[in-house]
């Protein structure tokens, strides 16, 4: 009845930090360098990571990787006197402007004001489909994993790798993976080749838009860093493009004492607009399969429904009865799915999209390395609510005393859904192994 093994105590939360940050150092320092001075195809994913201010809405395109996945069709356009002439590769439906002295050939950072040009790039004759989404109970290089190997299955041809969102740290490349820290950010930058694409120069991050990187090598699961099973072959490795992009912070939330809390009008405008710009990036760049998340959602202080309905509104396509305004298409994103690792909040987002969506759960998660996952998240949970109150106690504007004070109830109210989590999981697997037995 019940294990067979002797279940082992954790060490005390100062104890693992203090190992995550060691772990993590001699990944960014020692693993990814010598992964990159062996695979130049992470390499040049690395180097040609491009910072997009402002993504302008543009046409469909029928642009499409080829077999590698690395390169577009070639397009061509007929001009009078000049016979017919290769137009030559940029980035999809994007103006390369406001270049701030870069070389030609080492452009980095592109803003789109809407000026870019779609010669020779004809939209789509037929009309775009509803992307499908699907709420997953699991962490973004999980459901990435799934999302590649069902490409794989359905076809043997070369597919566009999975894209994944980095929901960023505005302020800094990587978060505070450098420090222990286990947020999404971290979490992906100590597993991939990410990190060293985000450069210094492109920071702080756009109010709107982000960093592209294409080509970003998977090397290890979702196991915790000290788990020697946490390493991925070299031949089951897998390549994913991510976009990086920051959320708000600490909005100012409307709503009376003992309300829900509400964005106000203003910082949803925002938010929209940020998460269009991600979308506009990914299907620009011929995205098909996109992770997202909860973004912004606890330590930032955004709310759960806001969150949510509000990345139902930039998907959802509506008719436009005005012609002079114009609308995003999302031609080539075919499915959404959207990594959330608290169960609570995925059965909040499930609420507010179609009925049909529901919580999926990942049924390949170990059950040692998923407590242990779970408790590292609440570890970090009581970090920044300690850090919060820490603060609180030295900050003398009111306002931001009543905004600080908001995020930290929500922190407290995310650990102990936490709590509830796990108290569930394990009758749930108690009950399952005495049946069993």
């Amino acid at each position: 009845m019940g294990r067979t093994e002797t279940s082992q105590g954790l060490a005390p939360p100062a104890i693992r930090k203090n190992a995550r940050t060691k772990q993590a150092r001699h990944i960014i320092n020692k693993t990814i360098p010598a992964i990159l001075l062996s695979n130049s195809r992470a390499k040049q994913g690395v180097e040609s990571s491009l910072l997009i201010v402002n993504p302008c809405i543009q046409p469909p395109t029928n642009v499409q990787p080829d077999d590698t996945g690395n390169e577009r069709e070639p397009k061509y356009v007929q001009r009078k006197g000049q016979g017919r002439r290769k137009i030559k590769h940029s980035t999809p439906g994007f103006a390369e402007s406001n270049i701030h002295g870069l070389d030609q050939s080492k452009k980095r950072h592109i803003s789109h004001d809407g000026a870019g040009s779609s010669v020779g790039l004809p939209p789509s004759l037929n009309p775009p489909k509803e992307s499908s989404v699907r709420i997953m109970w699991t962490d973004s290089l999980t459901a990435a994993a799934a999302l590649t190997k069902s490409s794989t299955k359905i076809t043997k041809k070369k597919q566009p790798n999975v894209c994944i969102l980095n929901m960023a740290s505005p302020l800094r490349p990587g978060g505070g993976v450098l420090n222990g820290a286990t947020s999404q950010e971290e979490f992906l930058c100590a597993r991939t080749t990410l990190l060293p694409s985000l450069k210094e120069s492109f920071y702080r991050l756009p109010e709107v838009g982000g960093v592209f990187t294409h080509d970003v090598l998977v090397f290890r699961n979702s196991r915790p860093l000290h788990d020697s099973l946490g390493g991925i072959s070299v031949a089951e490795r897998f390549w994913v493009d991510v976009i990086s992009a920051a959320m708000l912070r600490f909005p100012h939330l409307q709503g009376e004492e003992g309300e829900n809390k509400r964005w106000s009008t203003e910082d949803r405008i925002v938010a929209e607009a940020k998460m269009r710009a991600v979308l506009r990036i990914a299907s620009h760049h011929g995205i098909k399969k996109l992770v997202l998340g909860a973004w912004g959602c606890g330590a930032y202080g955004n709310p759960v429904y806001d969150v949510a309905e509000a990345w139902k509104k930039v998907l959802t396509r509506h008719q436009n009865n005005h012609k002079k305004e114009e609308e995003d298409v999302w031609v080539s994103i075919e499915e959404v799915v959207f990594a959330i690792s608290n169960r609570t909040m995925a059965d909040e987002f499930a609420s507010v999209f179609d009925k049909l969506v529901e919580v999926e759960s990942d049924s390949d998660v170990n059950d040692g390395e998923e407590h242990e996952h779970k408790d590292e998240i609440a570890e970090e949970l009581q970090d920044k609510i300690r850090q919060l109150q820490d603060q609180l106690s030295g900050t003398q504007n009111a306002g931001l005393k009543s905004r600080l004070g908001l995020v930290l109830d929500d922190l407290k109210m995310q650990l102990r859904h936490r709590g509830k989590e796990t108290e569930e999981t394990n009758d749930v697997r108690n009950h399952s192994r005495d049946e069993v037995s």
